[in-house]
């Protein structure tokens, strides 16, 4: 188990590098629950690789704290082999959010779920129309790829840096590291952004390499850029590209797994993603399934970038909840060739 101690934001963020049997995950989520409460942190989290799938309630049971955990799982093929993502997390009593912001998510992932499902016969037509929206714009796709085979430095460095200290209050070194394909993930990290006509960047979206597959993260938009063409959803037309090649050169085996909030969910469905159903069961041992509590503050929408200068805590602002989704393949397979067009 790896991890870098707590972050600014009072999380112990958590991963394995390889697969580990069910009792081990959870010997390994005990051991970081009490190193959480020893340094203070208010919130762990642990992803990684097991044998097989297990009940919500029996892990939360087998486990046996008395406030909710978060339990997230999705099959994974590696090497190969069937295994299950898993991905547990807990936050401290006061980091919890009430009951009303609860049903508040519940019932957002819960239209997101809806959505799809009405979006699902026209998916493609919707899809098309959109890119050929994008076209009309003059909209181009680039990319720092590791690999360089869809170019690398075409994303704006110094913008991407802005982008993610102010809105996710990274330190500008990591943000940095990220811009150039590593310092968040074990295997690295694409980042892909849309310019608009004039050649400015104003979208960003992160897609991160794990050893359970891949993440996809940090979708931000650069507002002040988008007032040409506010009829357009610049983010789902970008993660819908993106995904495109992810799956391509991934393989449609490649679990992609993470994480939407409010703002984002309907992109994420238009981009392919599929929100999975969440689940609150608040019995003896508290469970709470494919959601994220509390786990981050997002900067001021309104505000100069730069602005902030330092991390609020969850006691001044509220953190932002998520639903957890997974990628079709099959819904986003089909637009590489596009993909590749819009690369500038």
């Amino acid at each position: 188990m790896r991890h870098q101690g707590i972050d600014a934001m009072g999380r112990v963020r958590s991963y394995l590098t390889g697969p580990v049997t069910v009792e081990g995950y959870l010997r390994a989520c005990a051991e970081l629950d009490e190193y959480t409460r020893r340094a203070g942190g208010s919130r762990w989290s642990l992803r990684g690789l097991v044998d097989s799938a297990v009940p919500a309630r029996e892990l939360a049971d087998r486990l046996a704290f008395d406030t909710a955990i978060e339990v997230s799982q999705a099959p994974a093929v590696v090497d190969g082999r069937g295994l299950t993502c898993l991905w547990i997390a807990r936050n401290t009593p006061d980091r919890l959010p009430p009951r009303e912001i609860r049903d508040e998510v519940f019932q957002q992932i819960q239209q997101a779920r809806m959505y799809q499902r009405e979006l699902e016969p026209v998916f493609h037509e919707r899809a098309h129309a959109r890119l050929e929206r994008a076209r009309g714009h003059g909209l181009r796709l680039v990319c720092n790829d590791p690999f360089g085979d869809w170019g690398f430095g075409g994303v704006d460095v110094p913008m991407f840096v802005r982008l993610l200290t102010h809105f996710f209050y990274l330190d500008a070194g990591t943000a940095r590291d990220m811009a150039h394909g590593h310092g968040y993930s074990t295997g690295g990290n694409y980042v892909f952004g849309m310019n608009g006509p004039d050649g400015r960047l104003m979208c960003v979206f992160v897609m991160a390499v794990w050893p359970w597959g891949l993440e996809p993260t940090y979708t931000i938009i650069d507002r002040k850029q988008l007032q040409p063409i506010v009829d357009l959803s610049v983010a789902s037309v970008l993660m819908l590209l993106a995904n495109a090649l992810i799956v391509d050169r991934h393989g449609r085996d490649a679990l992609v797994i993470g994480e939407a909030n409010a703002l984002n969910a309907r992109p994420c469905v238009q981009a392919g993603f599929e929100p999975l159903p969440p689940v609150f069961d608040d019995g003896h041992h508290p469970v709470h399934t494919n959601v994220v509590w509390a786990d981050n503050p997002l900067g001021d929408f309104g505000a100069p970038y730069g602005s902030a200068t330092r991390v609020p805590g969850y006691r001044e602002v509220p953190y932002t909840n998520y639903g957890i989704g997974v990628l079709a393949p099959h819904k986003v397979e089909r637009y590489r060739d596009a993909a590749l067009d819009f690369l500038a």
